[in-house]
């Protein structure tokens, strides 16, 4: 079940790629973030390929690494296929550092409906594609979205970036 947090960050500005310590959403506040790297990409499919390659770099020597471009994508994807980035916008990727966790953020330019997550049925037959969310929650340690209602959402995970 992702975590709701209105405290999520929006998306900032091209070129704001310096590390900065924001607070942890989590209510305990027990833990602040690290900024590794940031990017914003123009909502169209060929730019989810980049955004694979962007994580890959930023948590490059993790052993999280793999498992976070998958869900990179799996995110970057929902963000161009069903918000209003994929309409002429935009999507930004941020990785940080979270004590023990590496965390990816996927800030898009939101929609009506807010993500859900469609069962993983092996048995069924299904068509192709409903599944990103399915794999991020089966993957991550955490994840969450925030943002519903307004100009545009967050949607994150956290690994453990050394496995």
């Amino acid at each position: 079940m992702p975590e709701n947090n209105d405290s999520a960050r929006a998306a900032r500005p091209p070129g704001d790629t310096a590390p900065t310590a924001v607070a942890d959403p989590r209510p305990d506040g027990s833990c602040a973030m690290t900024l590794l790297m940031r990017r914003r990409f123009a909502g169209l499919p060929d730019q989810i390929r980049q955004a694979r390659r962007f994580v890959a770099l930023a948590a490059a020597g993790r052993a999280a690494t793999e498992q976070a471009v998958l869900m990179t994508s799996e995110l970057a994807t929902n963000a161009v296929q069903h918000t209003r980035s994929g309409a002429d916008g935009f999507f930004e990727v941020s990785v940080y550092l979270r004590g023990a966790f590496l965390r990816v953020e996927v800030a898009d330019g939101g929609s009506a409906l807010p993500p859900r997550v469609r069962p993983l049925d092996p048995e069924a037959e299904q068509l192709p594609g409903g599944r990103g969310l399915a794999i991020v929650e089966l993957c991550a340690t955490r994840w969450g979205q925030s943002g519903d209602g307004g100009p545009g959402r967050v949607v994150w995970f956290e690994l453990p970036q050394d496995g």
